[in-house]
């Protein structure tokens, strides 16, 4: 038994996959999909809000409320997603594909000031799939910190993530069964989204590169290049020590900017990664300065600690030997990537 909406008899018509499809297949959908579940879970919720780079209140609890698509008055525009609670209040603006929210949609949000008074915890957070420019970041935070509002930016590969590896509190059939169906519906009926297409980012990465990832934690590439994976592993040239895969480290977040122009939006901020970012940023802007694009448009990928996930290396000759009808080219291109299953695959069969 299948189902199906709209009659179509087609070669292309697909299948419904996810019970969150019967809501649509559009931005729309894929927001309800997420209130629902920051809705039916605080803990989740809680965890959305701090990915957020948002402090939640203490104790959250159930003791909050979660708004689709808030209309408060003409004039301030409609909120995808609005969470309120305890004196809390953070409005999410939810895109997909390259769409970016403008300065003037995201300070608009802010605008009904009596209603922003009631709270003590305001924030607003623009929710995309590629990166922001850290020039929108910069003004948009600027304008609204005038208003006692703060701007935060969140990618949905972060926020997949957390679906993925949530355990919901109540752990039951059915709360287990919301959250898979949430991610079916991400990767089988929302086609638009292209959550494959990066998974683990893999480039080739040489000794001057090396220094920047293992003491800085970042990597620099092209915005043409392939955006939001949600890992990335170098693969450390014949330049480097070893050859090969070694280490892996999350996508923490990605930046559009000069390196020239390079706002420090890591002032005040102590503590790993944002020490190691701050070297990573000097590192880039010294091989910028070499290499001469100090002020072309690049991305910043900001990633977490590296882990150790093969030793020794994966090569590309082990890789293509162990994994069937697969390879890592030996000229690795932009944008490269390798699904989890393929590389701990090759991982697993590796000697070591």
């Amino acid at each position: 038994m299948r189902l199906h909406i709209g009659k179509n008899h087609g070669d292309t018509t697909f299948p419904v996959q996810s019970v969150f499809r019967l809501a649509g297949d559009d931005e729309d959908a894929l927001s309800f999909g997420l209130g629902y579940l920051l809705a039916y879970d605080p803990d989740f919720c809680v965890r959305v809000i701090r990915a957020c780079d948002v402090s939640p209140p203490r104790a959250l609890g159930s003791d909050y409320s979660v708004f689709l698509q808030e209309v408060t008055g003409r004039g301030f525009g409609r909120r995808d997603i609005v969470i309120e609670g305890r004196g809390m209040r953070v409005v999410l603006e939810a895109k997909i594909g390259g769409a970016l929210p403008t300065q003037g949609q995201l300070l608009k949000y802010a605008s009904e000031r009596e209603l922003w008074k009631r709270f003590n915890r305001k924030a607003i957070v623009s929710l995309t799939q590629v990166g922001l420019p850290s020039e929108t970041r910069r003004l948009v935070g600027e304008k609204l910190s005038k208003l006692d509002v703060s701007f935060h930016h969140v990618q949905w590969h972060r926020i997949m993530e957390l679906v993925l590896g949530h355990r919901p509190r109540k752990d039951t059939p059915v709360s287990r069964h919301l959250f898979r169906e949430y991610v079916r519906f991400i990767r089988r009926d929302y086609r638009r989204m292209g959550y494959y297409d990066a998974e683990i980012l893999i480039q080739d990465v040489n000794l001057i590169n090396a220094r920047i990832y293992e003491e800085g934690w970042m990597y620099v590439t092209g915005i043409k290049d392939k955006k939001a994976p949600l890992y990335f592993a170098p693969y450390f040239t014949r330049q480097n020590a070893r050859e090969g895969i070694s280490r892996l480290s999350r996508v923490e977040d990605v930046q559009i900017d000069r390196l020239a122009d390079t706002q420090d939006w890591l002032e005040g901020r102590t503590g790993e990664p944002y020490e190691r970012w701050r070297r990573g940023l000097s590192l880039l802007r010294e091989r910028a300065g070499q290499e001469n694009f100090l002020r072309s448009e690049v991305q910043l990928f900001f990633l977490s600690h590296p882990m150790t996930i093969s030793e020794p290396p994966l090569t590309k000759r082990r890789f293509r030997e162990t994994v069937s009808g697969k390879e890592i080219p030996n000229q690795i291109p932009k944008g490269f990537s390798l699904r989890f299953d393929e590389l701990l695959q090759a991982i697993g069969k590796s000697p070591g």
